[in-house]
């Protein structure tokens, strides 16, 4: 969006980790109270309701000093106020949703939005202009899938070891750290790299028997990683499996069971149907060894898999997404503002 001349103001949580982030990459950063609702206990609605009134009035207040052209949002609640407040205004809605099965922002708002920009092609038609972009990946994480797409360069492809890279989103994944750390225990000639997340982080490092386990809370430069990696043993976050086939890597996915409306399930699905994946019940867990040795033992197999993620993969998604939401704003001859995107 910035290669196309927009200004852009990020609207986040206070003190989060896409502050940081959104900070260090010099973005306009404006903080607004946000919490979930669905599924909470009743303190927990209640705290919605506190946040999502202070939240409006912050949005009414910024709304009033400062003029944009339109709102992209990303999903979850924190993108509520900010879509409420431009329908309010008269302003367009762009939304990018990362799942097969549309969260729930996506589901009220898909009507009122311009267009809806999808990581991975639903599991069924819903009103909406919904558009199979891809998801959009950081250019350093796309420089090195490039890398490892076109050349022997990753490791993976050169070491004489095994490399199996655990993930469970960015807050870890405890059932997935147990059982990677106690194969790592079983089997020294294959390599683990497990993301534990911060909480099970000390947990799980009280449990490494061997030296072929790295252990990692969390990395702003996972692309290192994946350059690394045989096979992957993951949950089925949209934006995790779009970095996975991205670099065209081989996985096992354990979708988290309560994930809502079984959104992971349906993105697990549609590597597996695409012969990129293998899916894994997590009540299954005692499947997990013999499946790893069965994969590793059949390089045929891996080679397969690796091919069908690459064709799965879409490497210009932040870039279609980026025109076409240009084009559709200079169709509206929208004047010059403070803020051009939210």
């Amino acid at each position: 969006m910035q290669k196309l001349n927009w200004n852009l103001l990020y609207i986040g949580r206070a003190n989060s980790l896409e502050e940081d982030l959104i900070r260090k990459y010099n973005f306009d950063f404006f903080a607004l109270p946000a919490s979930g609702f669905l599924g909470k206990r009743m303190l927990g609605k209640i705290n919605f309701f506190i946040n999502f009134g202070l939240a409006l009035c912050r949005w009414i207040w910024f709304a009033i000093r400062h003029r944009f052209s339109a709102v992209i949002a990303t999903g979850g609640f924190n993108s509520l106020v900010p879509i409420l407040g431009a329908l309010i205004i008269g302003k367009p809605i762009f939304i990018l949703e990362l799942n097969r099965i549309p969260g729930r922002i996506t589901k009220y708002f898909a009507r009122f939005a311009q267009e809806i920009y999808l990581a991975f092609p639903l599991t069924q038609r819903t009103s909406g202009n919904f558009y199979y972009t891809g998801s959009p990946l950081r250019k350093e994480l796309l420089a090195k899938a490039w890398q490892c797409r076109n050349s022997f360069h990753c490791q993976s492809r050169t070491s004489n070891k095994p490399v199996i890279l655990v993930l469970g989103g960015s807050l870890g994944a405890r059932a997935l750290n147990l059982a990677a750390v106690e194969l790592a225990n079983k089997y020294p000639t294959i390599e683990f790299i497990i993301q534990t997340g911060k909480r099970d982080y000390d947990l799980i490092k009280e449990k490494v028997r061997s030296e072929n386990c790295q252990l990692i809370d969390f990395t702003l430069t996972p692309e290192e990683n994946y350059a690394k990696a045989t096979l992957v043993l993951t949950r089925a976050g949209g934006m995790a499996l779009s970095e996975i086939i991205a670099f065209g890597l081989p996985s096992i996915i354990i979708p988290f069971p309560f994930a809502t409306d079984q959104h992971q399930n349906a993105n697990a699905k549609f590597l597996e149907k695409a012969g990129a994946a293998k899916i894994l019940d997590q009540s299954h867990l005692f499947k997990l060894e013999d499946m790893i040795n069965d994969l590793l033992a059949n390089k045929e197999e891996l080679e397969r898999m690796r091919a069908n993620a690459l064709r799965l993969a879409k490497y210009d998604a932040a870039e279609i997404i980026a025109k076409r939401i240009t084009r559709h704003l200079k169709k509206s001859k929208l004047p010059g503002k403070t803020y051009d995107i939210s």
